[in-house]
């Protein structure tokens, strides 16, 4: 199984070695839980059952003052076990964005593209960004964007709007778009856009209280039928848990507690994510 959205941003063996890392945590990303040894974080994907973890950046220097771990951090990550897959973050504003992703891509190994319009302070469908896009596009990486509610301090909610990312979709149709955390609470949007256009993608790590399953349950039902997701988004959906805001195996029960198929399960858990980050062959 495969966690599509994680952030390295407790690693415990990183405060005394990066500036700046600490802050980044406390202050720009708002997360108060205690900071953990690397090893806490392989051991959260062992009891959730999860083989790889997608590791997510954000490069957010010009509106926060420090990254929310940085691409070398991610890809320091990633030599000390294969169990992780790195993205690359850049801010699209800045000159030289685009070489930067070529050089994370190329020389750093790192395997997607994450961007945060709101921690970045951008808007996703402003011309000045879709540079950023056609590099991702020349590159065959996927681009996963927060979409939905953001929690972090001085952030703009509308931007997150699923929406707005429609006239990049259509302008790009040959890269990959995965909105994180279904676009929660537009999560119609978010459908709609997966409905519509083969090149977007929703990833599940969708939590904006402190139940997994009870939120699961009511977006997944009640909000969406699970029928939607069963016959038409079962291609479309990758699991991921947002750790360390969620632990990993509650969000895994949640996903496992509706009433889906084990193919579409597997897909969602599995398949899905493979295809969008190109691999084949399992782990050794």
């Amino acid at each position: 199984m495969i966690d599509f959205h994680t952030h390295p941003v407790l690693i415990r063996e990183f405060v005394a070695k990066y500036p700046g890392y600490e802050r980044a945590a406390r202050e720009v990303f708002n997360i108060g839980n205690n900071f953990q040894p690397l090893e806490t974080f392989l051991l959260q994907m062992d009891v959730a059952g999860i083989e790889r973890a997608v590791l997510l950046p954000i490069a957010c220097e010009r509106a926060r003052k420090d990254a929310v771990s940085s691409n070398e951090q991610v890809a320091e990550l990633c030599t000390m076990t294969k169990r992780f897959i790195g993205f690359a973050s850049v801010d699209p504003l800045e000159n030289g964005a685009a070489r930067e992703l070529e050089n994370a891509v190329r020389d750093l190994r790192l395997k997607g593209l994450k961007l945060d319009p709101a921690l970045q302070e951008f808007r996703p469908n402003a011309s000045n960004v879709f540079p950023i896009y056609e590099t991702a596009a020349a590159l065959k990486i996927p681009v996963l964007l927060h979409t939905g509610m953001s929690w972090a301090p001085q952030t703009a909610l509308e931007i997150g709007k699923p929406l707005l990312l429609e006239e990049p979709i259509r302008q790009f149709p040959k890269l990959n778009f995965v909105l994180a955390h279904f676009g929660w609470p537009w999560v119609w949007e978010a459908t709609a856009l997966a409905l519509k256009y083969p090149n977007v993608f929703l990833d599940m790590s969708c939590l904006y209280y402190d139940s997994p399953k009870e939120f699961y349950q009511s977006v997944f039902s009640k909000r969406i039928p699970t029928t939607v997701i069963e016959r038409s988004l079962r291609d479309k959906l990758v699991f991921g848990s947002n750790y360390p805001r969620v632990e990993i195996t509650n969000m895994v029960h949640a996903l496992k507690s509706l009433p889906l198929t084990e193919g579409c399960l597997q897909k969602i858990l599995k398949e899905n994510a493979e295809r969008l980050l190109g691999l084949t062959d399992a782990i050794q």
